[in-house]
């Protein structure tokens, strides 16, 4: 079903409610009973049965959102995350590793690159990179006088798009299901060409590259503008209010606290290559797809809560033997780090809910905004629209993998199709030569067949495709409705709309620079790496001028 502008009601509603209010709960619940509201309204006889089936269908929506079995593994394992973050709190081995730190990690600087460093090594799921990133960092964050606005931001700004450019990650087996169909679409063989065009479209994510090394950029530089610095600012005037053990972390307080991280994180892979193997191997892969596909079609929710479980067990023996706390201490520090995830979990709730009223078999809010792209579209400004339409569509639903669904096959598709519009001339031509008989018949299939391949490889159809990765996770860090955002904020204890208040003029900075060095000029064939370095220079100059050292030092 294709809906009109009241599709894009209920996120608009709960967008501008939540950064009016800096609340996200009720804005939330606002927005469902909307999409509600509109749903009710379209077999409605009278008021009466509007009301009721407002009220009716938004308690099935929210009552849905929490039994869906997918949502539910996300669930426990953000609890049992938190829970051993709190038993790592409770033992005190992580603050007293931290401590043992300090003689190498002497500054502000050191400790946000070391928050940055530790993002990129958690590469294979954003979930998993946000809670333990965000859960086991907000001491060092603490002890540098580092603002848990920048903590979340460090956290956020690493977690999905470092998750969205590697090759072993949760997210390449449904990029490249997405990505497939839109091949197919267009009419091509694809599953002999969709690894090759995703391995060519990895220098065109813009964003996601452009996005880590602007974190790296204000990280080492110390450097911060707007909101941002004003919590910076407080932070470091707040400094002293933190106490932490200087005494020099033992060897035994090492091991316990990132043992039970390491286990985790081998669990998780552990499960993913277990779940994903295929019964049969195709001989024609290589290693580095078979290992691609393996860990991208492994069951991630199943493995996520397998290595929260493992992880929250190693945590809690070691506790007692290494640390010497009493088993009564970890349960109650398991309970106190269950406890703190409960408000994320609220918010999670509700979000997931009102996405699933913007779905296509709701509201479709995707399928509305998607139908901007059609043949009419300039196809020099294809790339620009895609990551402008997705960065929209993500902030809107809250969704980045939603929005991959949504577009990528159409982008994908069209992208070729704009491009062969251009070769009906040639195609005449050569009919023409056949019926003078300068070329024979199969000539003119095989070159049909080959033009179409090439224009999967062009820089227009590369940059498209990246596009659509690229402005989902652009929109999901703008979004106060993103379940990263929502993770990232609740596991480094921020608040969540000081975390997109904060987050945001950074994500527009780079987002401007994607566009103007990278999805513009990708369009006329200039090479990625070239737009790429014309980004991070310019990033880096706008990082200097806009930006100011919160302790008042110059450089």
């Amino acid at each position: 079903m294709s809906d009109g502008i009241e599709s894009i009601l209920p996120p608009a509603v709960a967008i501008i409610l939540a950064l009016a209010t800096r609340r996200v709960l009720i804005p939330l619940l606002l927005g469902i009973v909307v999409g509600t509201a509109l749903l009710a309204n379209r077999n409605a006889d009278g008021v009466s049965d509007v009301l009721l089936g407002t009220l009716t269908g938004a308690y099935q929506t929210i009552d849905q959102s929490v039994r869906d079995w997918d949502h539910l593994h996300v669930l426990a394992f953000t609890m049992l995350l938190g829970a051993m973050v709190g038993v790592l709190e409770s033992a005190g081995s992580m603050a007293r590793m931290i401590s043992g730190w300090t003689r190498r990690v002497a500054s502000r600087i050191g400790g946000q690159t070391l928050i940055g460093f530790t993002g990129l090594l958690i590469f294979f799921d954003d979930y998993a990179n946000t809670l333990l990133v965000g859960g086991t960092m907000r001491t060092t964050a603490d002890r540098y006088g580092i603002s848990r606005a920048k903590l979340a931001y460090l956290v956020d700004s690493t977690a999905a798009p470092v998750a969205g450019l590697t090759l072993v990650s949760t997210w390449v087996a449904t990029e490249l299901s997405y990505l497939q169909q839109g091949l197919a679409d267009a009419g091509l063989d694809a599953s002999s060409q969709t690894f090759s065009v995703f391995l060519q479209s990895l220098p065109y994510r813009f964003y996601p590259l452009l996005a880590l090394w602007f974190v790296f950029l204000v990280a080492t530089s110390g450097r911060d503008f707007g909101p941002m610095w004003n919590e910076e600012h407080a932070a470091l005037k707040s400094t002293k209010k933190h106490s932490l053990d200087l005494s020099t972390g033992r060897w035994s307080d090492t091991f316990a606290a990132v043992v039970p991280v390491l286990v985790c994180l081998a669990a998780i892979l552990g499960v993913l290559v277990w779940t994903g193997t295929p019964q049969t191997i195709d001989p024609d892969m290589s290693f580095g797809q078979l290992i691609g596909d393996i860990v991208g079609s492994g069951n991630s929710y199943l493995a996520l809560v397998a290595g929260g479980a493992a992880g929250l067990f190693v945590a809690g023996v070691l506790a007692v033997l290494l640390s010497g706390v009493s088993w009564e201490l970890v349960v109650m520090g398991s309970a106190k780090g269950m406890w703190q995830m409960m408000p994320a979990m609220a918010v999670l709730w509700l979000a997931w809910g009102l996405s699933s009223l913007t779905g296509s078999d709701q509201l479709n809010t995707g399928g509305y905004l998607a139908s901007v792209l059609n043949d009419g579209l300039p196809i020099e400004l294809l790339p620009t629209s895609v990551f402008l339409l997705a960065a929209f569509i993500a902030f809107a639903t809250g969704t980045s993998w939603g929005t991959m669904a949504i577009l990528t096959p159409i982008a994908v598709a069209l992208s070729i199709k704009l491009q062969q519009a251009p070769s009906a001339t040639l195609a005449s031509l050569s009919a023409d030569s056949i019926a003078a008989g300068i070329i024979p018949a199969i000539g003119l299939e095989s070159l049909h067949v080959n033009n179409a391949q090439s224009l999967a490889t062009s820089p227009i159809c590369l940059a498209t495709f990246s596009s659509v990765l690229a402005g989902a996770i652009f929109g999901d860090h703008c979004s106060p409705l993103s379940d990263t955002t929502v993770l990232s904020s609740r596991a480094c204890g921020c608040d969540h709309v000081l975390h997109v208040r904060t987050q945001m003029p950074y994500a527009m900075i780079v987002g401007i620079a994607c566009i103007v060095f990278g999805t513009l000029p990708a369009s006329w064939g200039i090479s990625p790496w070239v737009s790429l370095f014309a980004a991070g220079f310019l990033l880096w100059v706008a990082l200097r001028f806009l930006g100011r050292r919160p302790d008042g030092n110059s450089d």
